[in-house]
């Protein structure tokens, strides 16, 4: 097994199952009702008959999947940036806000994205990198120019397959992390393109220097390595330590942590397989079935002969003591009532990803909290924003951007209404000079009115310009 880049921690393996589970959930139920087999079984698996497979098909069409996971996932990442993230950074890095990872998709949408992987299967990770460009090294010159500047890339937890740490110093560093990535690769005619899996290996090497390296998939499926290169930080040093962040949905270090939608997910396949018997037994037994008695041999060839009419305009006649009606089933209350308690477990189960409980979080998580209880949604979004922070500020050092580096999502999910009367009152303190004009810009941030992608500069600027002429500053 020895210089096996495709190598996975049985700890990865072991997970994989799971996150498959979630990640069709909250798909929907094209993903599921593709898995098939894996997700609703043949009531009949030893009959291989040809008559038995038409029927499953059958069987798989009439399921309903109802996307309870899915809607729960999108409603708590909504509940998370209802109000958008605080972002701090220098001038140099305000690109972020609306190109984080060179590829057009600013930190708050990509930060939203990382906040629904955690939720569904409590992993992923993330790269502080330059853009590629032909020499495998970044110059000054290239960042200036725009060939290349610093990004963040989003990694999946399918994606992190391998990742070793070591002790140096009084710290644990990562000292190996093993990304798989498929990329495009456009064919000969220039128009079509194919894709072709690569394994990226960010080393620390033993004299304690940050390299990359690229293994890529060639003919007949051997696997190519492109020279190790080793990228510098903005004053020209080699890294001494891997930009590689790990979140959790419980902690950001490198263990594999639960994955919170995955009981709800279970309950929604239960709920899933019970459908599709409810709806087999209403396709099978749900039609009414009409019935005659009391008829003789002659009253049955005579009514053979000559058709039976039901309905108000078609009498139906009859001999002595003959009688006839319509047979309906009655429901078929067991499965219908397995498929309401699930509904009921799916909405507890979503309820108690945002309620809070009594975990003790840490200094940072409790910052501005008032009490240490937290929901699964809140200790994620404070892992998020942990993460970019760090994030930007090894960002900072690609560039050599010196200043203060923050992001924070909001953790408080309770609907924040505008106060006519708090927001006189901070702007009379902001005419005293008592408040900072940029903590009530801020407020008015929270609260949607100002556009929270704008910068203090930007408000400033846009007050001065205005005809009304307002200035906060007292003028």
């Amino acid at each position: 097994m020895a210089n096996d880049v495709t190598f996975t921690r049985p700890e990865y393996d072991a997970a994989l199952n799971r996150w498959r589970l979630v990640r069709d959930v909250c798909k929907g139920s094209e993903a599921i009702k593709a898995g098939k087999e894996r997700y609703l079984p043949k009531p009949n698996p030893d009959d291989k008959s040809a008559a038995n497979t038409a029927r499953y098909e059958d069987y798989l069409k009439r399921a309903v999947f109802y996307n309870a996971t899915g809607r729960t996932k999108h409603s708590l990442v909504g509940a998370a940036f209802r109000t958008w993230p605080t972002l701090t950074v220098p001038g140099a890095l305000e690109y972020v806000a609306k190109d984080i990872d060179g590829q057009g998709v600013s930190i708050y949408q990509q930060s939203q994205s990382v906040t629904g992987h955690l939720l569904e299967v409590g992993r992923h990770g993330l790269l502080v990198d330059y853009a590629s460009v032909k020499s495998g090294t970044v110059s000054k010159a290239d960042e200036q120019s725009g060939r290349a500047r610093a990004n963040i890339a989003s990694y999946p937890a399918e994606a992190i397959r391998n990742w070793k740490t070591r002790k140096v110093g009084a710290q644990h560093l990562l000292s190996l992390i093993v990304l798989r990535e498929d990329v495009d690769i456009d064919t000969d005619d220039g128009f079509g393109s194919e894709k072709v899996v690569q394994y990226r290996v960010l080393r620390l090497d033993d004299a304690g220097t940050y390299t990359q390296e690229v293994w890529q998939e060639g003919p007949s499926a051997t696997l190519m390595v492109t020279p190790a290169f080793s990228p510098l930080n903005g004053s020209g040093q080699p890294w001494w330590l891997i930009p590689f962040q790990f979140l959790g949905s419980e902690n950001n270090d490198t263990s594999i942590d639960d994955a919170p939608l995955y009981d709800m997910a279970e309950v929604n396949i239960g709920h899933y397989r019970n459908s599709a018997d409810y709806e087999d037994s209403a396709y099978f037994a749900g039609q009414p079935q009409f019935w005659i008695s009391g008829l003789d041999e002659a009253w049955r060839d005579h009514l053979e002969a000559n058709g039976i009419y039901v309905g108000s305009r078609a009498p139906l006649t009859l001999p002595k003591d003959g009688s006839c009606g319509f047979a309906q089933p009655e429901p078929n209350t067991l499965v219908k009532e397995a498929m309401d308690a699930k509904k009921e477990d799916m909405v507890s189960l979503g309820a108690r990803l945002i309620e809070r409980g009594s975990a003790v979080k840490t200094a940072t998580q409790a910052d501005n909290d008032s009490a240490a209880e937290h929901s699964v949604l809140s200790l994620i979004v404070s892992n998020v924003s942990e993460a970019y922070t760090q994030c930007l500020v090894w960002m900072a050092e690609f560039s050599n951007a010196p200043g203060e580096t923050a992001y924070k999502i909001n953790q408080d999910f309770t609907q924040v209404s505008l106060d006519a009367a708090i927001m006189s009152a901070l702007f009379n303190a902001v005419q005293a000079g008592r408040v900072p004009e940029s903590d009530f810009w801020q407020y008015l941030r929270d609260r949607g009115v100002i556009d929270a992608e704008k910068t203090d500069e930007e408000i400033r600027g846009e007050l001065e310009s205005s005809p009304a002429g307002l200035a906060l500053g007292g003028d």
